[in-house]
């Protein structure tokens, strides 16, 4: 379903930060750890991920699976004013794209099924507590389900639907 490469980009102790662009963007954990424009976060690990040196950035298309043969270009950022806010140390040009909430779970969903695993680490409840985010979530899940012909993946995703409810 996907070519997994191994390894994370790591974020070196003087905050810099791996090249990304709309097709190569910071996406899963460490994505759910960038604040939406209105400050909302969906995980809290923002210091460590960012700030610490030793958080795990993986970028799509490189070290995460690209899964813009299912999702396009829905729910990438840019986000480096953000990012910026937060006391991340970046280049005054630089620019930082990022998957929304919503687009890295789907992602890390995508990657776990790829690998023919339940995404069981993955709960919605924990990760998307914004009704909105929860509702383009779904949304997007539906036409998900509506493009995978992989009946296996099919299977892996119904059963953590399962789990979800």
């Amino acid at each position: 379903m996907f070519t997994q490469t191994t390894g994370h980009v790591r974020i070196d102790r003087m905050n810099s930060f791996p090249i990304t662009s709309p097709a190569h963007y910071l996406t899963g954990q460490a994505a759910l750890n960038v604040p939406s424009e209105a400050g909302d976060f969906a995980d809290w690990h923002f210091t460590e991920v960012f700030l610490s040196g030793r958080g795990k950035l993986p970028i799509a298309g490189q070290d995460f699976p690209d899964t813009s043969r299912w999702l396009g270009s829905y729910g990438v950022r840019e986000c480096a004013q953000v990012l910026r806010r937060y006391g991340l140390s970046l280049a005054a040009n630089q620019q930082v794209f990022a998957a929304t909430h919503v687009r890295a779970a789907l992602d890390l969903v995508l990657a776990a099924i790829s690998k023919g695993q339940v995404p069981s680490h993955i709960t919605l409840d924990d990760t998307l507590d914004c009704a909105h985010e929860r509702q383009d979530f779904d949304e997007q899940l539906r036409f998900l389900k509506q493009r995978l012909t992989d009946h296996s993946a099919l299977a892996l995703l119904a059963q953590w639907e399962a789990q979800q409810h």
